[in-house]
């Protein structure tokens, strides 16, 4: 019998990886909305669909074939500011299989893709007390990782299981979900040799679906035992994984990024209106910098309907996202394990003096002299 674990020892339910459902039809990655889903909103930093154009470029695809029907070029894939929508994703994933059917493309494509990549989601997971910690993490706050699949994990006669609970209700077709799978158990494998820090194989993997022209390439790639044409996926380790700890734990570091996630700007005086609705999507959004058309999306209005009822409240789309930068760059020098470069990076500025004159302004203090003192108080306590 078998236990599914949540994050706060909750039981039996898991997280989905879209707000609402969509559908991909059999021909194409083409797909029917049912209400808002962020599946269109480019939200996404496009480190995916850049390993995706390095991995198909050593399997004789050009960056142009890829990206084809996307609206990106490859050079906007490294702008800070640029980013991607899990529908573009898609599409450029069936652009690659109409070009080569070889999975070992994507098997590729997902190892090269490391915890690192994702940052201040996979930054977090790095910094977690062990790594039981670090996967319940990891399922809470999936949504900010372009999801292609829900994510969940349960305990069964000794084994830790990774599964994937709507793999087979998602109406992707049959070569995008083998596609999508096969890189989904290449990203896990190198996810969980980043975050246990040691050498940890899976005892085998249960694949949902058929055994492919080659077989032998999941093993050749994966090093262990893969079992195709299950009723469900599951890469299954030995449970003692979840003792191990992570090779950056730190627990101020991991608090602060978890209630970021959680929504910090509670903590900022909006109250409950429209303009704490709008700072706390804000803070969602896995962009360093968020538009006012994806906040008008989410809310269900335009941007010009959010602007007028904003002025109405006596602020603006700017003033609040400044302020919930504002306050993540002081949650970030308080905890310490960022340097003043780093924090820019974070929130999307396109250089380290423009945050620190950003920072000045808001605080009238500088960023090295806040976290100074910040040290006078702890070291006066």
């Amino acid at each position: 019998m078998s236990e599914l674990i949540q994050p706060g020892g909750a039981k039996g339910t898991w997280i989905g990886c879209l707000e609402d459902n969509y559908l991909l039809n059999d021909s194409s990655v083409g797909y029917r909305r049912q209400g808002r889903t962020p599946m269109a909103n480019p939200v996404f930093a496009p480190y995916k669909l850049f390993a995706l154009v390095q991995g198909a470029k050593d399997f004789g695809l050009t960056a142009t074939e890829v990206l084809k029907g996307t609206d990106l070029r490859e050079d906007m894939l490294d702008d800070g500011k640029v980013h991607n929508s899990v529908r573009q994703y898609l599409i450029a994933c069936e652009n690659v299989i109409r070009r080569c059917d070889d999975l070992l493309l994507p098997l590729r494509v997902g190892k090269s893709i490391h915890l690192s990549a994702y940052g201040l989601y996979g930054f977090a997971l790095l910094s977690s007390a062990t790594v039981r910690a670090g996967f319940d993490f990891a399922v809470r706050y999936h949504s900010l990782a372009t999801p292609m699949f829900s994510i969940a994990w349960h305990i069964d006669a000794g084994h830790f299981v990774w599964t994937f609970p709507d793999e087979g209700r998602l109406g992707y077709s049959r070569p995008l979900r083998r596609f999508l799978l096969a890189q989904q158990l290449g990203q896990h494998v190198t996810h969980v040799h980043d975050i246990a820090h040691v050498e940890r194989e899976p005892i085998w993997i249960d694949v949902a679906f058929e055994k492919p022209a080659r077989p032998g390439i999941f093993e050749q790639e994966l090093g262990y035992e893969v079992r195709f044409g299950k009723s469900s996926t599951a890469i299954v380790y030995d449970m003692s994984i979840l003792d191990d700890r992570p090779p950056m734990t730190n627990p101020v570091t991991h608090a602060m990024l978890r209630e970021t996630c959680e929504g910090l700007i509670g903590a900022v005086e909006y109250g409950g209106g429209l303009a704490g609705q709008v700072a706390r999507l804000i803070m969602e959004s896995p962009a360093p910098v968020t538009n006012m058309e994806w906040v008008a999306d989410r809310l269900a209005i335009t941007p010009r309907t959010l602007r007028r009822r904003l002025a109405e409240q006596g602020t603006t789309f700017s003033a609040i996202s400044d302020q919930v930068r504002s306050e993540l760059a002081k949650k970030y020098l308080e905890a310490g394990g960022f340097s003043v470069a780093d924090i820019g990076d974070l929130l999307g500025f396109s250089d380290t003096k423009n945050f620190r004159m950003f920072f000045r302004r808001w605080n009238n203090i500088s960023p090295k002299g806040y976290r100074e003192s910040i040290n006078r108080r702890e070291n006066a306590a």
